[in-house]
């Protein structure tokens, strides 16, 4: 039965990239965490132009339960303009996204810096 399930999941459709950056983007327009505000994810990824990476494995928030069964839950890495020059900051942020488009988690923190990947 367990074998049955896996491999039924596997074949499932499994979200693009386009969309798991698409749900992290919008959770993040919602935020205003400097003088800089994004009205929608298209504003926000528009104005930071890649500002965010897919990572469906090889992190620590995949460790389980993705090794069950690949493609269960993605990471999206953002990293965009919260504050204008002449001093920028930046918001680093992590969502853990299912394989249904729920967010589990998000954490982040402010940088002086953008991150590059």
């Amino acid at each position: 039965m367990l074998v049955a399930w896996t491999v039924a999941y596997n074949f499932q459709e499994r979200i693009s990239d386009r969309q798991l950056i698409s749900i992290a983007a919008t959770d993040a327009a919602k935020w205003n965490l400097g003088s800089i505000t994004y009205t929608s994810a298209g504003e926000l990824i528009a104005s930071n132009p890649g500002c965010c990476v897919v990572r469906r494995s090889n992190h620590q928030w995949l460790e389980f339960p993705a090794r069950l069964y690949e493609g269960g839950v993605s990471l999206v890495q953002m990293s965009y303009l919260i504050e204008s020059p002449p001093k920028p900051r930046y918001y680093f942020r992590e969502v853990a996204i299912d394989a249904s488009g729920r967010i589990l988690e998000a954490r982040g923190i402010e940088e002086n810096t953008r991150e590059r990947w």
